[in-house]
């Protein structure tokens, strides 16, 4: 099967990812690799928008990553602590290729103090963990779903996120079955 790995860039926190592998590993039946890589992200902030563009860094993530790992299968989930963008929207919790090598996840959105709330380390933990679901999907070839439980429901705001379910409904989870 084909492995993940999961790499934490820009001082992304390890010990929320370290908390949420296992979840991780049980919803995409792969196993998952916590790797630390070299990767300047600062190349790709935007002085204009104080925010990163998550194309880039895919782009550029792709050419870097690709066979550099001991299994040329391998795909690869950059975690970002920094707000993301994509030129045609304000802000992005993540992107992917779809049915490609590589996705990124920011954690910069999803936590309730940044909309005035008290801090809510399991909500925060839960909104982390449908992200790298969601944009993991995309990599393995998922486009939106139409079931709002599904983690592949499309999250344009913080409180879409709170209310998809934290798993792919039975037709998404089916392309975790194979091989791919």
């Amino acid at each position: 099967m084909t492995p993940v790995h999961i790499l934490p860039l820009g001082g992304a926190r390890l010990e929320l990812l370290e908390r949420v592998i296992p979840s991780v590993e049980q919803k995409i039946h792969r196993s998952t690799l916590l790797r630390e890589i070299d990767f300047d992200t600062e190349q790709f902030y935007d002085d204009e928008r104080s925010q990163y563009n998550s194309t880039k860094i895919l782009l550029h993530l792709r050419q870097r990553y690709a066979g550099a790992g001991e299994n040329d299968d391998a795909r690869a989930i950059a975690v970002v602590p920094f707000d993301l963008y994509i030129p045609i929207l304000t802000y992005v919790f993540g992107e992917a290729e779809v049915n490609g090598r590589v996705a990124v996840v920011s954690s910069y959105r999803l936590a309730p103090e940044r909309y005035g709330l008290a801090p809510d380390a399991n909500l925060f933990q839960s909104r982390f963990l449908k992200e790298i679901l969601h944009e993991l999907g995309h990599v393995f070839g998922l486009l939106h779903c139409i079931s709002q439980e599904c983690v592949m429901h499309s999250s344009s705001y913080v409180e879409e996120i709170d209310l998809k379910g934290d798993g792919y409904c039975e037709s998404c989870a089916g392309i975790f079955e194979g091989n791919s």
